[in-house]
């Protein structure tokens, strides 16, 4: 058997069982709205299940398991530690500020302090050493798993689309528990959806960037914690302005919010194809 159908039979076996974990997710919706115990138990499988997947699927497929990346790799690779903390904060704090500051109601962001950002920040950096290993579960499966086994078959650029495409899909129950709750509409689910797509298929490049550059999958476990916590602290400060109750912005000014996002794909998917390139030049 050649090396891309050990690849796709490996891939295969893998996405199977996350997506049957999601479709636990999804089965579960009412029990797990109805008893909040239910919730926390279903949640947290479903939260390791890329993990269980991946580590199933080495044991099925005799692969063993070595090259898990779990390794710090602090020596040499201390300033991408860094890169993980601090991009996802700078990104964020741009595609909700950007909008904000193009349509002229600068006067908003009075939360944006020097000492408001500096407390948010180190509160994120004392959080982040300690509860961004829970997403270890989710990043063992996603890039030390899934990313390794797709770029040989897709390309570094078509791993980063399908793979956000399915990051994305995995998310699925997130987005649409609330409207099986009878909570929002249809519309409002599959909009939370599409918009997710976008969002991890942009910043999964930056996640695979910093997996292959380090050999190890901890920049992206704090990465990934920062690209969720971000966002709640950039709110919370933007909440402390002085923003009027009946505020809105332009319509348009929608698209900028992706713009951050989408120029660190851009930059992060050169960087991935310039290093690749460097790797095969020097076989």
């Amino acid at each position: 058997m050649t090396t891309k159908k050990v690849n796709a039979k490996r891939l295969g076996i893998y996405l199977l069982i996350v997506f049957l974990f999601m479709l636990l997710n999804i089965l579960c919706a009412k029990p797990m709205n109805q008893s909040n115990t239910v919730y926390y138990v279903i949640y947290m499988i479903f939260s390791f299940s890329p993990a269980i997947a991946s580590l199933i699927t080495r044991f099925v497929t005799k692969e063993g398991f070595r090259d898990m990346k779990l390794h710090l790799h602090f020596i040499g690779n201390f300033k991408w530690y860094i890169l993980a903390f601090g991009l996802p904060l700078l990104c964020f704090s741009a595609m909700f500020m950007l909008p904000v500051i193009v349509s002229g109601h600068t006067d908003w962001l009075g939360g944006f302090t020097f000492c408001n950002v500096l407390s948010n920040a180190l509160i994120l950096f004392a959080f982040s050493a300690v509860q961004s290993i829970g997403l270890l579960g989710e990043e063992l499966g996603w890039r030390g798993y899934m990313n390794q086994k797709m770029e040989p078959l897709f390309g570094t650029v078509g791993t980063c689309l399908i793979g956000g495409i399915v990051w994305g899909l995995w998310h699925l129950p997130m987005d649409i528990v609330g409207y099986l709750g009878g909570y929002g509409t249809l519309s409002e689910a599959l909009g939370s959806t599409f918009g997710r797509f976008a969002m991890l298929t942009c910043f999964g490049a930056f996640l695979m960037w910093l997996t292959k550059k380090t050999d190890s999958v901890f920049p992206a476990v704090i990465a990934h914690f920062m690209y969720n916590e971000s966002q709640g602290a950039v709110m919370m400060l933007l909440g402390e302005g002085n923003i009027p109750e009946d505020a809105s912005l332009p319509l348009w000014t929608d698209v900028l919010r992706y713009l951050p996002l989408f120029v660190i794909a851009v930059v992060f998917v050169v960087l991935l194809l310039r290093d690749k390139k460097r790797s095969i030049q020097t076989v």
